[in-house]
């Protein structure tokens, strides 16, 4: 039998797809004219309801919905997911996961479509910093008749729950573990400053750098466009051909563990020892461990990530009147051998 979709009953009846959503899971208005021409269709169709949509009349569906982000390079988002559905799982709760592609924004109206038609409670958000997405977000979200939880870039989206990472404290601690180690020369390696936590993340490095030397900080500051391998090889080669030996970094702070690795081949090719020569950090511990040597890198506690997104979403599920929440996790700092102590650089 042809599954009955959502788009095939809207057609039939000649109705939006959101309307057939508000049909279908009374969740809002639908003219008498319309609801007529709904009830023909889902009967001719002989349409029947799913279990979640059945529920979510009667009361909560014990079903979320979350979106998030398809990396092929990074793992975070995929790490995360992972969690959230045990998390969910633990708290009686199901998941329906959508991985949404980097160049498809358009597809999120649908999904948000599709998970209210499922008859979820609430939606979990983790898309990353892809600007159609976010544009798509800020455009659609006020539409989506659910709690929502949008996890570390809410893309400026103000009355919903946020899961933040204090990305200031932690590239602040990375510097001053480097610094700590002996390091004065230390350059940084970020994505370009056009959002929040980009800005964050070098807000934090330019402020342990003005106790070590913030001059240096502001000559010795890199930018790519997005976090791509690629983009960290070819920066790292560029910033280490332009610089005096005298002036060439110590140490190298890079905003993404991926980066990072672009600094790693970028070193391997140009015969540079880590740590011997040159230290590097990076930040997010999603491939970290798997580098040569293992990757000194601020970890963003997964675990924890995951656990404040479902238990704020089902807080907020269970109580819609409560004020708007915003978690901030801070990131952890672990050592592994990518670092150098020395006395002096």
């Amino acid at each position: 039998m042809k599954k009955i979709t959502l788009k095939m009953i809207a057609e039939e009846a000649g109705v939006s797809i959101s309307c057939v959503t508000r049909y279908i899971n009374k969740s809002g208005y639908v003219s008498a004219e319309k609801r007529k021409k709904l009830d023909a269709v889902l009967e001719r169709m002989k349409y029947i309801p799913n279990q979640q949509a059945r529920s979510l009349r009667g009361g909560s569906s014990k079903l979320i919905g979350h979106i998030y982000l398809n990396s092929n390079e990074n793992i975070f988002f995929a790490k995360i997911a992972v969690e959230i559905e045990k998390k969910s799982f633990e708290r009686g709760y199901r998941t329906i996961s959508y991985a949404l592609e980097p160049e498809n924004a358009g597809a999120l109206n649908d999904i948000l479509l599709d998970s209210c038609f499922y008859g979820v409670d609430g939606v979990i958000i983790n898309s990353g910093d892809v600007k159609g997405i976010m544009n798509e977000i800020r455009e659609k979200i006020e539409e989506v008749p659910v709690p929502v939880v949008m996890i570390e870039r809410p893309a400026d989206v103000y009355g919903i729950e946020k899961i933040l990472i204090d990305n200031e404290e932690g590239s602040y601690i990375a510097t001053k573990r480097l610094n700590g180690a002996g390091h004065k020369r230390i350059a940084f390696l970020g994505v370009g400053r056009d959002s929040a936590v980009e800005n964050e993340r070098y807000y934090g490095y330019q402020q342990a750098m003005k106790s070590i030397d913030s001059g240096y900080a502001k000559e010795h500051s890199y930018f790519v466009d997005e976090y791509l391998v690629e983009n960290g090889y070819r920066k790292t080669v560029e910033l280490l051909k332009n610089c005096e030996e005298q002036e060439r970094p110590t140490a190298i702070f890079a905003t993404s563990d991926i980066l990072a690795a672009g600094v790693y081949r970028a070193l391997m090719e140009l015969h540079i020892n880590i740590p011997e020569e040159i230290s590097v950090v990076g930040y997010d511990d999603t491939i970290a461990q798997f580098l040569s040597p293992p990757l000194s890198t601020l970890q963003l506690p997964i675990e924890e990530i995951g656990e404040a997104a479902v238990d704020t979403l089902i807080s907020k599920i269970n109580n819609p009147s409560q004020n708007v929440k915003t978690v901030k996790i801070s990131p952890v700092f672990v050592e592994r051998d990518s670092i150098k102590h020395c006395s002096a650089s």
